[in-house]
């Protein structure tokens, strides 16, 4: 009776650690938000003027509610990124003295990935893609009428949430493929039938369908649809050891 209730216990603390692990990383996100909300304007305007774009723009705001919006959408993003590697870490160190070493290793790379390639991934994005991706837009958009060119105005917040998209769609798909992984390698998805995997599609399709920006008003659907089906798919890969 005793090694049972010793059993239990070890459990206990075992799930209590795991716990605890979540609740830091979420107080984390929190703090880091309310930290970046002091400087999140100067980091938007900073970025906005180093656009490096090749032609002359202005830059307008037409909806200042929009604005506040973004802001915090663009708060939680960062504390995000921030805070994964941090979580992925831990993570890592609470797994790792239950697995083999064969299983360790696939672990660690699925971990490594989630927790600071998609930092990396976001960081090229937004200070690397859109600048391109805007060059190109700015100089197929430009209408010559003579002497006088006339060139658009852009706006800020549509720009802004146009990385926003992006930045959901990456964190999201990332971690739906990597939580699935794990399922599928510790044994909860087997042969694709398995209501734990029904339950974290819908619940990643339900967020990138809520967390896109105006922007993509029209494309929700299929983004969601897709980026699901993507992460379904690579997850299939998962090598299950015997």
């Amino acid at each position: 009776m005793q090694s049972y209730l010793d059993e239990q216990m070890s459990f206990s603390e075992h799930f209590s650690e795991f716990y605890e692990i979540i609740r830091f990383s979420a107080i984390g996100v929190v703090i880091t938000s309310i930290f970046l909300s002091f400087f999140i304007d100067d980091i938007l305007i900073n970025w906005l003027e180093n656009l490096s774009l090749k032609n002359d723009f202005s830059l307008a705001i037409y909806s200042p509610y929009d604005w506040v919006d973004t802001k915090w959408a663009l708060l939680l993003i960062f504390s995000i990124t921030l805070i994964l590697p941090y979580s992925s870490l831990k993570l890592r160190k609470f797994a790792l003295p239950g697995l083999y070493p064969r299983e360790r290793k696939w672990f660690t790379s699925v971990i490594l990935f989630t927790g600071f390639v998609v930092p990396v991934l976001l960081y090229l994005i937004w200070f690397f893609a859109i600048p391109t991706f805007l060059n190109y837009f700015d100089q197929i958009g430009m209408v010559d009428s003579g002497q006088n060119i006339i060139s658009a105005r852009y706006d800020a917040v549509s720009i802004i949430n146009l990385g926003i998209g992006v930045s959901w769609i990456i964190i999201i798909g990332v971690l739906t493929t990597s939580i699935l992984s794990l399922s599928r390698f510790f044994g909860m998805v087997e042969n694709n039938e398995s209501g734990i995997r029904i339950r974290i599609l819908l619940i990643s399709f339900s967020l990138i369908l809520l967390s896109l920006p105006k922007t993509y008003d029209g494309l929700r659907i299929i983004i969601s649809l897709m980026t699901v089906i993507v992460a379904d798919s690579l997850s299939r890969f998962t090598p299950i050891f015997e």
